[in-house]
């Protein structure tokens, strides 16, 4: 009789392993997971597990020095339980070394299982959490030979971290042709950010603002932004919408009127800003890119006392960069 019923749960017994759904956490949530901590000097008692009597900790390990050992007798499958807090509508793989007689890994919602081996087998199997706690354990069969179990693991939104809630609606600043720049109010528990464009995903960010590139001159785009952190991902904030810069045919005319304000270590460069550089403003110091500005000025930094440098500037649209500005000399100021 125990057989046949062996062989009924066995039909209905699956390996589930849920695709997609919020982002999982890196630590595994199981208390005790190798079996390695003993409520009592004997190893008779699992610290953590709720065990029938005839399991221990004295089986050889998977991994570590101790493994769970279980006898399943006449009237007992030698079960070893713990519950777990969760979060629900998390989604959790769960996941144990078994060898031995038949040995079943399972959880509140459904079950694992694989027939007899020597060798070291891996059972795996994933649930949607539906209240905030859930009961994994491990057994074997009745009247059938002993199994041992090792390295239980539990993956998922951590309990004690909630998924954070969506973000305001982002803010668009520097537009270029092919760019935007977007800001948004920092989210209380968020470790990181989403962006999405037309509702796609194209960048993350760990902080509050991204410029997002690579965009068609002239296009009218709507942004919104989601909060992430070891829990999943926010629902969808407010969107924005913002126009990159019109295409230009031809490149801006050159910069004009570049001034030079130094300091001993900067120099505060300033100009006439151009009608058609849309796309901002490049800096040069001797011949060298050092910088992109989105105005008509820019702060250049690092530099050395008492010494003259040159500075260029060109205007940047859809259609290129401009010829360079007249260079204008600037000496830093002279440190005693």
């Amino acid at each position: 009789m125990r057989r046949l019923l062996l062989l009924a749960v066995l039909a209905c017994a699956a390996v589930f392993v849920p695709a997609g759904g919020a982002a999982a956490a890196t630590i595994n949530l199981v208390a005790n997971p190798g079996f390695e901590d003993a409520l009592h000097g004997d190893h008779a008692t699992a610290w953590a597990w709720d065990c029938e009597p005839g399991a221990s900790q004295l089986g050889a390990a998977h991994t570590g020095s101790r493994a769970l050992a279980a006898a399943p007798t006449a009237t007992g499958a030698g079960r070893c339980a713990q519950t777990i807090p969760v979060q629900p509508g998390g989604v959790y793989t769960l996941s144990a070394w078994v060898r031995g007689g038949y040995a079943f890994l399972g959880h509140d919602q459904g079950v694992a299982w694989t027939p007899p081996s020597a060798a070291w087998t891996r059972l795996t199997t994933g649930f949607t959490a539906t209240s905030d706690t859930v009961t994994v354990y491990l057994h074997g069969w009745y009247a059938q030979d002993a199994f041992t179990a090792d390295d239980v693991v539990l993956t998922g939104p951590d309990s004690a971290v909630r998924t954070p809630a969506a973000p305001a609606a982002p803010t668009a600043g520097e537009t270029t042709s092919r760019s935007v720049k977007l800001a948004w109010i920092a989210v209380p528990g968020a470790t990181g950010y989403r962006i999405h464009r037309n509702g796609v995903f194209v960048r993350s960010a760990t902080t509050t603002s991204a410029v997002v590139d690579g965009l068609t001159p002239g296009t009218a785009y709507t942004f919104h932004v989601t909060a992430v952190n070891t829990a999943g991902e926010s629902a969808s904030g407010p969107a924005v919408s913002a126009n990159t810069a019109a295409p230009y045919a031809q490149v801006p005319p050159p910069t004009r009127m570049v001034v030079g304000t130094p300091q001993a270590y900067r120099v505060f460069l300033a100009w006439e800003a151009v009608m058609a550089a849309t796309d901002g403003y490049h800096v040069y110091r001797d011949g060298v890119l050092i910088g992109w500005s989105y105005g008509p000025a820019f702060t250049a930094t690092g530099l050395q006392h008492g010494t003259v440098y040159t500075f260029e500037v060109t205007a940047l649209n859809s259609a290129g960069e401009s010829a360079k500005s007249t260079p204008v000399q600037v000496m830093t100021w002279q440190v005693p």
